[in-house]
């Protein structure tokens, strides 16, 4: 199933990647953002069907700050937080923003977190 996908990641290799992989699954990419307050001005004037976010994009928000205003905000936009920050802790405050968790380089998780 396509979906309309919003993706944020500060470091540009890793967000060419996604990119050029959902793309390739067959998704619509409507924006790209490189910090979490574009990717969440994104999402309000988007509304794609998920928000691929990276953890940490400094210096704004981070992706779980991200996923709570989207998830408080634009409940119908699925979050899925995509970092290299694996920490139990990281993945736990993903949870409680209501977002899937899914680590940097697991492309395939990417995937099935997408609905593939």
């Amino acid at each position: 199933m396509a979906c309309r996908v919003v993706i944020a990641d500060n470091d540009p290799a890793a967000l060419e990647l996604v990119l050029t992989d959902l793309r390739l699954e067959g998704h619509t990419i409507v924006g790209s953002a490189t910090d979490g307050d574009t990717a969440l001005q994104l999402c309000r004037d988007l509304l794609p069907d998920f928000l691929v976010v990276d953890y940490r994009m400094p210096p704004g928000p981070t992706g779980v700050q991200v996923a709570r205003s989207v998830g408080l905000e634009l409940p119908s936009v699925t979050v899925v937080v995509f970092t290299n920050y694996a920490t139990g802790e990281v993945r736990r405050a993903a949870a409680r923003a209501g977002a899937r968790f899914v680590e940097k380089g697991d492309l395939a998780g990417l995937r099935s977190a997408l609905g593939h």
